[in-house]
């Protein structure tokens, strides 16, 4: 089973039923592919069901759950290679990597999210946008 579709509307199923294992293995590989992110736009981006990046979403649930009680989190420098390797497994399949606390470093995925987010094609904040950004900062 396989759910596609516009993420802002209910997800639709779809079933595939190939003739033999080989069929079906060939439309499951071009699906994965297709599935897979292509860009570096935010709406390049696998989204969970809200419209948020995965890699955004995973990273920040992880600082959540192991972070907030340290001081200067997004302070602390990752291992670059580590940070490069877990940018690749995100953008080469999001909603299979699941950050573990023993498996990954907290600096190194504070390091990732900030590394995304550096390199997004997109504005996070945009131009219309910013006059209410600049007043809540006198809030």
């Amino acid at each position: 089973m396989l759910l596609l579709g516009d993420m802002s509307r209910a997800p639709r199923t779809l079933y595939v039923h190939g003739f033999n294992r080989m069929d079906f293995s060939l439309w499951h590989s071009a699906i994965t592919l297709a599935a897979a992110t292509d860009g570096r736009a935010l709406g390049d981006q696998q989204l969970t069901k809200n419209g948020v990046p995965i890699i955004v979403d995973s990273c920040i649930a992880f600082v959540t759950q192991y972070g907030l009680c340290q001081e200067g989190v997004y302070q602390t420098p990752g291992d670059p290679a580590r940070v490069s390797l877990l940018l690749e497994e995100f953008t080469r399949d999001a909603r299979n990597v699941k950050l573990r606390n023993k498996e990954h470093q907290l600096e190194n995925v504070t390091d990732t999210l900030k590394s995304f987010l550096s390199q997004t094609e997109d504005a996070l904040l945009t131009k219309e946008l910013y006059p209410y950004w600049v007043s809540a900062l006198g809030m």
